[in-house]
């Protein structure tokens, strides 16, 4: 019985040795990598320090108003450039873009008093004159704020706005043409 007991002291006492064999290894692989991570984190906090230097000095305001004066022709604003809105002027009226189609009326970019919105129709060049719908009440109007106008149609605002660019660019044609001759 002592030799069953023996052998299997000697078994486990060597089972623990090369338990202990790979743990001490283990542990010594983890420290080299904790050594070459942290190696790392010092690299890159070096890293950062020269990148932040190289950023501080690439966005010196001086070096960029010399680089701004030397590669630009861009010049600083000046207090006489800076203005406000009541210096502006207001909108001119659009020109009829052909004798039989009449011109909008275009509400002022400025106004000292709120008006009430301008009733605006849709017209094609095909379509025939729309009758205008009747407006509302005076005291209606004086209660209720003025909305901005938003177009019912889009596709017939823009097809408006080409036709009047195409009798525009007939007009010109049809001058240089009657001036050539």
């Amino acid at each position: 019985m002592i030799r069953i007991s023996a052998i299997v002291w000697v078994v486990v006492l060597a089972l623990l040795g090369i338990g202990l064999f790979q743990v001490k290894y283990n542990v010594q692989s983890q420290e080299r990598e904790l050594r070459e991570v942290r190696r790392q984190i010092e690299a890159n906090y070096a890293a950062i320090h020269v990148l932040e230097a190289e950023w501080s000095y690439l966005n010196d305001p001086l070096r960029l108003a010399d680089l701004a004066r030397r590669h630009t022709e861009l010049v600083p604003t000046t207090p006489g450039q800076i203005s406000d809105f009541a210096s502006l002027p207001l909108r001119i009226e659009d020109v009829p873009a052909s004798p039989d189609q009449p011109a909008e009326p275009q509400p002022p970019l400025i106004s000292s008093a709120p008006q009430a919105p301008v009733p605006m129709l849709q017209v094609k060049a095909t379509d025939k004159p729309a009758q205008e719908q009747p407006a509302a009440k005076p005291t209606q109007q004086a209660k209720q704020e003025p909305q901005p106008l938003k177009p019912k149609d889009e596709q017939a605002e823009a097809d408006a706005m080409i036709d009047a660019i195409l009798a525009d660019m007939e007009k010109a044609q049809s001058e240089q043409s009657g001036g050539a001759q």
